[in-house]
């Protein structure tokens, strides 16, 4: 495709699936299975992830020149967004006939090889999630306060109970708790330059054409002012403003979830693989989410909500789950061509 034609909004969730059964080349195939993985959220939208094509599939790495030295300083996110960049993998790859498995790397690059077998047997639950991966978005705005229905709460349960040891439900007696804590560490993180710095750095204009960064419609900034947005952030502290506000996101969801995992990199990776079969899942049962990480982004309110919540492991992210008007333009993405090799 033309490089004019490409509008990094719109074009990579145009995918025909069609396509994919005229490529008659292995190594074309899986690059068209990655169109599905770079669709995987990341911290800021920085989309910090590489792949390399291999005889036996797909070798991944992390981009550190997209970390976020400030807001993510032990590039704890940055690994979980690759994980979910490697479910989005696995997903599509069973969708298109392949078996896959993860080989995690301890301590080499790269971090991660996903191998890819053609199976006559693909995963039938990770095909189920496929029609997910092209309308999950992270969805910043106000929901609409209903309790979540019974069908949806159910299947989350089960889902909840399946992965224990990295998904926790925060009880509705620990909710206040827990968003006076989100409240706190938006003061903090505001009141901290260089963190406003680095956000600034990646808020775009609405009708920016850039390919990553937070897009300032899905930040719910009017669009006549998105362009001066990282000027404002940068110099002015809007903590008390901000924290209100996602104290009440808090408060007000019917559900509150922490991903929970030990801090070393296979740990994190694979938390942020079934942090993407929740968010897959949420996206079937047609509920909006996003993140309130603020609490867990800073260490001693870290330890303050481990406690609250009572995780086995240290929590990693957390997000709030229920009903609202879905979001109806995507967040930028790079072209797969910019992260494959």
């Amino acid at each position: 495709m033309n490089s004019s034609e490409y509008d990094p909004r719109v074009t990579p969730w145009r995918i025909d699936d069609g396509e994919f059964y005229d490529l008659e080349d292995r190594r074309a195939q899986i690059e068209f299975l990655l169109r599905y993985a770079v669709l995987a959220p990341s911290g800021h939208n920085t989309q910090p992830w590489s792949f390399h094509i291999t005889d036996d599939g797909v070798e991944v790495n992390a981009d550190f020149q997209r970390c976020l030295s400030v807001v993510d300083p032990d590039d704890r996110e940055l690994l979980m967004s690759i994980g979910a960049a490697i479910t989005n993998l696995r997903v599509a790859a069973a969708r298109f006939g392949f078996e896959s498995s993860v080989l995690y790397r301890a301590d080499a690059d790269p971090l991660a090889l996903v191998a890819l077998r053609e199976t006559s047997s693909p995963d039938a639950d990770l095909i189920r999630l496929f029609p997910a991966i092209k309308m999950r978005h992270t969805n910043r705005h106000d929901f609409d306060g209903r309790a979540l229905e019974p069908e949806a709460l159910g299947s989350l349960c089960d889902f909840i109970d399946d992965h224990a040891l990295t998904i926790h439900i925060v009880a509705p007696h620990e909710k206040t708790q827990v968003a006076e804590l989100i409240e706190e560490g938006d003061k903090l993180q505001m009141a901290n330059g260089s963190f406003r710095r680095e956000l600034a750095d990646w808020v775009r204009p609405s009708d920016s054409d850039q390919p990553d960064g937070i897009s300032g419609d899905a930040l719910g900034i009017p669009d006549p002012i998105t362009p001066a947005a990282p000027w404002l952030l940068r110099r002015f502290d809007v903590g008390a403003i901000q924290s209100r506000h996602d104290r009440e996101l808090a408060e007000h969801a019917p559900a509150l979830l922490i991903v929970h995992a030990d801090d070393d990199r296979v740990s994190l990776l694979r938390a942020g693989e079934t942090l993407e079969h929740l968010l897959l899942l949420l996206t079937k049962l047609s509920l909006q989410y996003s993140f309130l990480n603020q609490a867990i982004e800073v260490p001693v309110l870290r330890d303050q909500l481990q406690l609250i919540a009572g995780t086995l492991h240290p929590p990693q992210l957390l997000l709030r789950v229920g009903y609202g008007r879905p979001i109806e333009r995507a967040t930028p993405r790079r072209e797969v061509g910019a992260v494959v090799s």
